[in-house]
Protein backbone atom coordinates (compact mmCIF):
# COMPACT_ATOMS: atom_id res chain seq x y z
CA UNK A 1 0.00 0.00 0.00
CA UNK A 2 1.58 3.51 -1.23
CA UNK A 3 1.46 6.17 1.39
CA UNK A 4 0.08 9.57 -0.27
CA UNK A 5 1.53 12.20 2.31
CA UNK A 6 -1.52 15.55 2.03
CA UNK A 7 1.29 17.75 3.70
CA UNK A 8 2.92 18.31 0.49
CA UNK A 9 -0.31 20.40 -0.62
CA UNK A 10 -0.49 23.54 1.25
CA UNK A 11 -3.90 24.14 1.72
CA UNK A 12 -4.07 20.52 3.60
CA UNK A 13 -0.87 21.14 5.39
CA UNK A 14 -2.87 24.13 6.44
CA UNK A 15 -5.75 22.27 7.83
CA UNK A 16 -3.73 19.72 9.07
CA UNK A 17 -2.08 22.01 11.19
CA UNK A 18 -5.56 23.34 12.08
CA UNK A 19 -6.64 19.89 12.79
CA UNK A 20 -3.81 19.65 15.37
CA UNK A 21 -4.41 22.71 17.36
CA UNK A 22 -8.31 21.95 18.16
CA UNK A 23 -7.84 17.97 18.71
CA UNK A 24 -5.02 19.25 21.32
CA UNK A 25 -7.49 22.14 22.72
CA UNK A 26 -10.19 19.20 23.31
CA UNK A 27 -7.87 16.40 24.19
CA UNK A 28 -8.21 17.41 27.93
CA UNK A 29 -11.32 15.78 29.89
CA UNK A 30 -12.10 18.81 31.43
CA UNK A 31 -12.37 20.69 28.33
CA UNK A 32 -14.31 18.09 27.37
CA UNK A 33 -16.49 18.23 29.99
CA UNK A 34 -16.91 22.27 29.96
CA UNK A 35 -17.88 22.00 25.83
CA UNK A 36 -20.13 19.36 27.46
CA UNK A 37 -21.79 21.95 29.80
CA UNK A 38 -21.83 25.08 26.93
CA UNK A 39 -24.03 22.86 25.01
CA UNK A 40 -27.09 23.85 27.03
CA UNK A 41 -26.15 27.20 26.24
CA UNK A 42 -23.89 29.98 27.55
CA UNK A 43 -22.52 30.19 30.90
CA UNK A 44 -20.23 32.27 33.51
CA UNK A 45 -17.35 30.80 35.27
CA UNK A 46 -19.57 29.97 38.02
CA UNK A 47 -21.79 28.03 36.87
CA UNK A 48 -19.08 25.78 34.81
CA UNK A 49 -17.13 25.36 38.26
CA UNK A 50 -19.54 23.00 39.40
CA UNK A 51 -20.71 21.40 37.00
CA UNK A 52 -17.40 20.57 35.79
CA UNK A 53 -15.89 19.91 39.53
CA UNK A 54 -12.86 22.35 38.97
CA UNK A 55 -11.19 24.95 40.74
CA UNK A 56 -12.29 28.89 39.16
CA UNK A 57 -8.67 29.12 38.32
CA UNK A 58 -8.38 26.07 36.55
CA UNK A 59 -11.79 26.75 34.84
CA UNK A 60 -10.22 30.06 33.46
CA UNK A 61 -7.21 28.37 31.79
CA UNK A 62 -9.27 25.31 30.27
CA UNK A 63 -11.66 28.34 28.73
CA UNK A 64 -8.71 30.18 27.80
CA UNK A 65 -7.14 27.07 25.68
CA UNK A 66 -10.26 26.54 24.24
CA UNK A 67 -11.30 29.79 23.34
CA UNK A 68 -7.41 30.38 21.70
CA UNK A 69 -8.72 27.94 19.02
CA UNK A 70 -12.05 29.45 18.55
CA UNK A 71 -14.55 27.39 19.89
CA UNK A 72 -15.91 29.72 22.62
CA UNK A 73 -17.03 33.11 22.35
CA UNK A 74 -17.79 35.04 25.46
CA UNK A 75 -20.20 38.22 25.91
CA UNK A 76 -19.47 40.41 29.20
CA UNK A 77 -22.73 40.82 31.23
CA UNK A 78 -21.77 43.22 34.20
CA UNK A 79 -19.12 41.78 36.25
CA UNK A 80 -19.16 38.61 34.15
CA UNK A 81 -18.10 36.90 31.47
CA UNK A 82 -20.48 34.51 29.68
CA UNK A 83 -18.96 31.85 27.81
CA UNK A 84 -20.91 29.91 24.21
CA UNK A 85 -19.95 27.42 22.04
CA UNK A 86 -18.95 29.05 18.59
CA UNK A 87 -21.21 26.72 16.33
CA UNK A 88 -19.65 28.08 13.64
CA UNK A 89 -16.08 27.80 14.18
CA UNK A 90 -17.25 23.83 15.04
CA UNK A 91 -18.49 23.07 11.92
CA UNK A 92 -15.49 24.59 10.29
CA UNK A 93 -13.46 22.28 12.28
CA UNK A 94 -15.98 19.18 11.52
CA UNK A 95 -15.32 20.38 7.53
CA UNK A 96 -11.75 20.39 8.00
CA UNK A 97 -11.14 17.22 10.23
CA UNK A 98 -13.49 15.51 7.45
CA UNK A 99 -11.05 16.49 4.80
CA UNK A 100 -8.18 15.03 6.13
CA UNK A 101 -9.39 11.44 7.36
CA UNK A 102 -11.21 11.35 4.01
Amino acid sequence: MEFKCCAKNSGEAENIGKTYAFLRAIADPNRLKILCVLKSGSKCVCEIVPAVGISDKLASHHLKQLKNVGLLKEKREGNFIRYSLDKKVIRGYKKIFNQVIK
